[in-house]
């Protein structure tokens, strides 16, 4: 019984030997691993301070060795604040992500909006208005302009008295008629009995008696 628990304890320790040395093979294998990369990362760090010292050369920059570490140390003092920046250029690429389907439909109404305005004529419409106001400035001299600055007051009471409605549908019915009423040889040349007759007509009255009013109105308006 006692030869059978020795032998259970060896082959206990036998086993916890062999997983001692795996993990010492094991370890010496990374470290083998790390040592292969380190070199070849030392290669590869040689070449690319070679090349960079080529280029540097090349375009005629001077780089001071002794200046490295001091600025290694200020690069390393501040990676919070390389890191600050690299997570607003990452917070700037997630907005521009965001934003850029609304700025797509935005450009898509707006295009669509352009081309409804161009069908309805409105760009055509503002060229002709630019034609007119050339036009206008042609014809309009600058002693014009100040005349009607100097009468801004009287132009300010047309305009007040246009906003009446009943004086708007008399000056519509007045270019309605003159637009429909053409001078005529045979319907105008009339005797005086055909004009006295005419007169008797409750319109003419009418519009004799206005006529007449306006007048006097006129002249006491310019007293």
């Amino acid at each position: 019984m006692a030869e059978k628990e020795l032998q259970e304890q060896l082959d206990e320790l036998h086993q916890k030997m062999d997983m001692v040395l795996e993990y010492v093979s094991l370890q010496n294998q990374k470290r083998e691993e790390i040592d292969d990369f380190v070199e070849d990362a030392g290669i590869v760090i040689k070449d690319v301070v070679r090349h960079t010292s080529g280029m540097l050369e090349n375009a005629q920059v001077e780089l001071d060795h002794v200046d490295l570490p001091g600025l290694m140390i200020k690069v390393l003092q501040n990676l919070g604040t390389f890191h600050e920046m690299f997570e607003m250029m990452e917070s700037a690429k997630d907005f521009m992500k965001d934003v850029t389907p609304i700025l797509h439909q935005v450009g898509l109404d707006a295009v669509n909006k352009m081309n409804e305005l161009d069908r309805k004529g409105y760009f055509e419409y503002i060229s002709e208005l630019g034609n007119f106001v050339d036009k206008w400035i042609q014809l309009f001299t600058r002693e014009d302009l100040i005349r009607l600055q100097n009468n801004l007051e009287n132009i300010a009471g047309i305009v007040r008295n246009l906003s009446d409605p009943a004086l708007m549908k008399g000056l519509n019915n007045m270019t309605l008629a003159l637009a429909e009423v053409k001078p005529d040889e045979k319907l105008d040349n009339k005797s005086l009995f055909g004009l006295f007759k005419q007169l008797n007509s409750p319109e003419v009255r009418q519009s004799l008696s206005y006529s007449l009013r306006l007048v006097q109105q006129i002249a006491k308006s310019s007293k």
